[in-house]
């Protein structure tokens, strides 16, 4: 008998080939999203403008599509991706070169040390891409520590399974991706969101909008020794 083999980093970014890109926008952000999932573009702009600063890393850059449609509030903020696919890393620097962002090869699990750390840090839509539970892919936010500043805002946005059966077009997307082996969420939920593992978080919101569940977290001061935590689903 055949046995599946598991998923890996590499399905998750398999994808996101030169032609993968060039689809990706109006494929996923501007038809799927919408359309399917229950999504729109607007939500999660409105979600970065919310929560980004203007000392900014994103991870999981995909095209950069909500950094080139956001506004910073200054003409030069610092704005450095950090991804796995250097196909994505290079499309989402083109697209922002007006910004000179810092480009970092990173697989999102591993610490990234020696650099100046930032304000806000966005996830944005890596999640769903990852191998594991949400236990195991709940340690990418212990690898941000090292990158977060005290008072920093770690936000994003990822599938989850919750509202997948409410509409047989999400059902079919779903199987067909997930039999692509280019997403992984078919037991992720909302509620399994990690609130905390090593870096514990002063406050944190999970919302469910369609099958996105977008979040928001925000990181401790050092002297902080108590931190609370409230959800809304």
């Amino acid at each position: 008998m055949r046995t599946a083999t598991l998923y890996t980093h590499e399905d998750g970014i398999k994808a996101y080939s030169h032609l993968g890109l060039r689809l990706y926008d109006a494929l996923i952000v501007r038809a799927l999203a919408p359309h399917v999932w229950g999504c729109p573009p607007q939500v999660f702009l409105d979600h970065y403008h919310r929560h980004l600063s203007s000392n900014h890393a994103d991870v999981g850059v995909g095209t950069g599509y909500f950094l080139d449609h956001c506004a910073f509030g200054t003409p030069e903020p610092r704005i450095a991706l950090i991804d796995l696919q250097p196909n994505c890393l290079e499309h989402a620097a083109r697209r922002l070169a007006r910004y000179r962002p810092e480009i970092y090869v990173r697989d999102a699990h591993q610490p990234l040390l020696g650099v100046r750390p930032f304000d806000s840090i966005a996830l944005g839509g890596i999640l769903h891409c990852l191998a594991g539970d949400m236990r195991r892919k709940s340690a990418v936010f212990d690898a941000l520590r090292h990158i977060a500043r005290p008072g920093a805002t770690i936000f994003g946005y990822t599938l989850v399974n919750d509202a997948i059966g409410e509409r047989r077009s999400r059902r079919l997307a779903s199987r067909c991706l997930h039999r692509l082996r280019v997403v992984n969420f078919a037991n992720d939920s909302a509620s399994d969101l990690p609130q905390a593992r090593a870096t514990p978080f002063v406050t944190y919101t999970v919302e469910l909008i369609g099958c996105f569940a977008l979040f928001a977290a925000a990181v401790p001061h050092v002297d902080s020794i108590q931190h609370t935590s409230s959800g809304r689903l």
